[in-house]
């Protein structure tokens, strides 16, 4: 949030009224909005935020006026009094609250890659960089989310206004929202003053640093397991209890019709809906934020094309076989081989959408996992890069022994590394090379080092190994996630087979006899009135709901495993063409 007209407009009305009210508090407030990332004067915030509200009220009495002049209605001067200041009210908290908002997100954040960033500026430290270089560097670089923006504040007052470097760390430490980035920069600053070696004080605090970073995560997949057993319960089980409710209570009474409504509405509104829902809970713990780059350039079509030719053909196929496939079944349909009824062409959207999702869903999960395998792998070929650099050997040669281990499938990558340097391309493009075909922020983050510390030269075997404790960090946390929650996906798939079961059993049973007594039209049974209902309108609207289910089901419970959508494609077209028989061989 910056400076406007209209904010300036905002303080010329209400600024002295402020400024009185704030007389001994303005450093204070304006410290708070900084923290808050709020690049505005307090008095001219707070200014602003008044006038909003005001013409908020303003603007709701007005409404709820002329709604009552055109529809008249009862308790109107209640409900002029009452909402427009409800309204106006929460406008106004919500200003007051927003900068403690942003404070707290911020210093999440911030918190967030610190261990990353600490352990690049431990990094550059040992190539012999000088602090004001190291936030200078880290300034530049679109990987640490908001301490990127602590960097570049202290750049900035070190590079731009003069200010020398425990100064600038200082005033850092009295604007940073996060306490434990100013426990290290307080930290750096007892160092330097001390004249330590900054680099040992930095490998000790990246160890702590770490190990407090995997408990964090340890704590988000405890809440990621508690929010899988919800999931268990609010979207496989009480559908269970619902379908069994609705069909089977939906048979007496003449209400068939409305059970079959409520359960359309509920599978095809309200479970996308808390899928949906799910999903941004789960991704609130993901290690997405740490391990996904962000896409900041703008692509013009051409661009966007050539970048993902291979899954928009993909995607092209696909649509042309579904396409050539429903042209067949019109053909003969027309020619008296087929009827193309209603359910037919239901049949045909169900495959369809399982045909479109699957391949381009194999396809990223057949890339994610030939780059997690990679990235599990290169904690070694960076070590074993380092300990070639001891000996005294120059990068290419280490990157040369290197290639004759076996890596796995980062072996292909180590040799087109190999080719690149003996076709005398820079050791900086050729790394760069590497992390634009991996697309990580991991990998983007441990190139960046190594290429600026091979500039600025110093113990480039220390910079390996410790490139490689932070990619074998994030590999040590993704794979405790797999290992905790891959319980719960199997839980969550079973529970959909049990699913699959009880609908089954309630088909062969229940059913059965509800529609031979229909066929028998005997209707009453005591006090009762069996519903007459087609059984294929039952059979569909419950295939709807099991497709759905599976479609959810699927992509939830791989993701939830491993953080990546693709992964749970695979399963839900496994689901989806199981449930897809069930319905056609065994109901």
């Amino acid at each position: 949030m910056k400076s406007t007209a209209y904010s300036r407009f905002s303080l010329r009305l209400f600024g002295k009224f402020f400024s009185r009210r704030f007389k001994d508090r303005i450093d204070e407030k304006n410290i708070e909005l900084e923290k808050a990332d709020i690049l505005i004067e307090c008095i001219e915030y707070y200014a602003m935020a008044l006038l909003n509200t005001l013409l908020l009220l303003i603007t709701t009495l007005v409404v709820f006026v002329g709604f009552y002049l055109f529809i008249p209605f009862e308790y109107v001067i209640f409900s002029i009094i009452l909402i427009p200041s409800l309204v106006t009210l929460s406008i106004g908290l919500t200003y007051l609250y927003l900068p403690r908002f942003y404070i707290k997100r911020r210093s999440a954040q911030i918190d967030l890659f610190l261990p990353y960033a600490v352990n690049f500026i431990n990094s550059m430290s040992v190539a012999g960089i000088s602090p004001s270089e190291i936030f200078s560097t880290l300034a530049t670089i679109d990987l640490y989310g908001a301490l990127q923006a602590e960097a570049k504040k202290i750049a900035k007052e070190i590079n731009v206004m003069n200010v020398d470097n425990i100064s600038a760390l200082k005033h850092a430490i009295d604007i940073s929202p996060s306490k434990k980035f100013k426990a290290f920069l307080q930290g750096m600053i007892g160092t330097i003053q001390a004249g330590s070696q900054l680099h040992i004080y930095l490998e000790n605090i990246v160890e702590k640093y770490m190990e407090e970073d995997f408990t964090d995560r340890k704590r988000d997949l405890d809440l990621l397991a508690i929010i899988a057993e919800v999931f268990v319960i609010a979207v496989i089980a009480f559908p269970i209890f619902l379908v069994i409710i609705l069909t089977v209570f939906g048979f007496f009474g003449g209400s068939m019709d409305l059970s079959i409504n409520i359960l359309l509405i509920f599978s095809l509104l309200i479970l996308p809906f808390i899928y949906a829902a799910f999903y941004f809970l789960i991704s609130s713990t993901s290690l997405e934020k740490i391990s996904k780059v962000e896409k900041k350039k703008k692509y013009t079509f051409g661009e966007y094309y050539h970048e993902h030719k291979l899954p928009i053909s993909i995607v092209v196929i696909s649509v042309g076989f579904i396409l050539a496939f429903y042209t067949i079944i019109f053909v003969l349909s027309v020619i008296g081989y087929m009827d193309l009824n209603f359910y037919t062409q239901l049949d045909f959207i169900f495959l369809s959408i399982l045909f479109l999702i699957g391949p381009i869903g194999f396809f990223y999960y057949l890339e994610m996992k030939k780059k997690m395998d990679i990235q599990q792998r290169l904690p070694e070929f960076l070590i074993e890069t380092g300990d070639s650099l001891n000996t005294g050997m120059t990068i290419f040669n280490a990157i040369k022994v290197s290639s004759k281990a076996h890596y796995g499938r980062l072996s292909s990558e180590i040799q087109k590394m190999k080719a690149q340097l003996s076709w005398d391309i820079s050791m900086k493009e050729v790394f760069n090379n590497f992390a634009e075909r991996m697309k990580s922020a991991i990998i983007h983050r441990v190139v960046i080092t190594i290429n600026r510390g091979l500039v600025m030269g110093g113990n480039t075997s220390k910079i390996f190994k410790s490139a490689s404790r932070e990619v074998g960090q994030v590999n040590r946390l993704e794979n405790q996630r797999k290992a905790n929650m891959s319980i719960y996906t199997i839980v969550i798939f079973l529970c959909f087979f049990v699913f699959l079961a009880i609908i089954i059993i309630l088909d062969k049973t229940i059913f059965t006899s509800f529609f031979e007594l229909q066929n028998e039209q005997s209707l009453r049974i005591g006090t009762f009135v069996l519903s007459v209902f087609d059984p294929l309108v039952l059979k569909y609207s419950l295939y709807s709901f099991v497709f759905v289910q599976s479609i959810g089901t699927g992509l939830l419970g791989g993701f939830m495993m491993d953080g990546n959508l693709s992964s749970g494609v695979r399963f839900s077209c496994v689901l989806g063409l199981i449930s897809f028989f069930i319905f056609k061989l065994l109901l």
